[in-house]
């Protein structure tokens, strides 16, 4: 099997059904797994109601974090990749397309996807101004460069990395510092990792929107504990 398409889910009613239909058009030999994270608005009601050999869902009895969920989807992953990019419709399912092509042509080990990439000749502060949330992503991204000496734009927004290398990383995060955790031991280590550009729609705090500024915090913590520990 080629992919694994991973899509954790916590309160996401209104989209995870679409987002479960954009997996399953996608023209890749692959597997779908569906983490429900205890949801309470539904979502859980929805993914047990479906009728679907080609998935398979798991429904976690209490909210463990998005971190645990991500450790789950790898545990469970059997395709020579892996796709994670959320229930929440902030980006396409199809940018997979794109990072097959790159991850093959330059036989790398993993392809970022960035949201920051198109602006490269955008001020730090413009970007920020612009979007404020941008402020961790340019902080976390630019610690990463520094420490490991890559020339990243984006360690957040969805990855396709190659699974054996993710069953052997040895994650601990279980909450949102997860991603940073993930990015900080594929740099750290050594691997061939590629970027592209991502199309991406951040959703607002009435939409569900659920990162808040002081999660930089555990972020930070966690890309420390890799720096000086891993």
């Amino acid at each position: 099997m080629e992919l694994t398409v991973v899509i954790n889910c916590f309160n996401e009613k209104n989209t995870i059904l679409q987002a479960i239909q954009e997996a399953k058009e996608l023209t890749i030999d692959k597997e779908i797994v569906v983490i429900d994270n205890c949801s309470t608005d539904g979502t859980r009601e929805l993914l047990q109601g479906l009728e679907d050999d080609s998935l398979r869902i798991i429904i976690q009895p209490k909210n463990y974090g998005a971190g645990r969920s991500g450790k789950v989807g790898v545990e469970m992953a059997r395709g020579k990749y892996l796709f994670a990019p959320g229930a929440d419709l902030e980006y396409r399912m199809s940018d997979v397309y794109p990072m097959f092509k790159k991850l093959k042509e330059e036989n790398l080990d993993a392809v970022f996807g960035s949201r920051l990439a198109a602006k490269k000749n955008m001020s730090k502060l413009a970007i920020i101004k612009e979007r404020p949330y941008s402020l961790a992503t340019i902080v976390v991204t630019y610690l990463t460069n520094l420490w490991y000496h890559r020339n990243l734009t984006d360690i957040i927004a969805p990855k396709l990395i190659k699974t054996d290398i993710l069953k052997g990383l040895g994650m601990t995060a279980d909450d949102q510092a997860y991603e940073f955790e993930l990015a900080s031991l594929l740099c750290k280590r050594g691997y061939k990792i590629g970027e592209i550009p991502v199309w991406y729609k951040p959703r607002s705090k009435q939409e569900g929107k659920t990162i808040r500024p002081l999660d930089l915090l555990p972020a930070l913590t966690a890309m420390l504990k890799v720096k000086l520990f891993r």
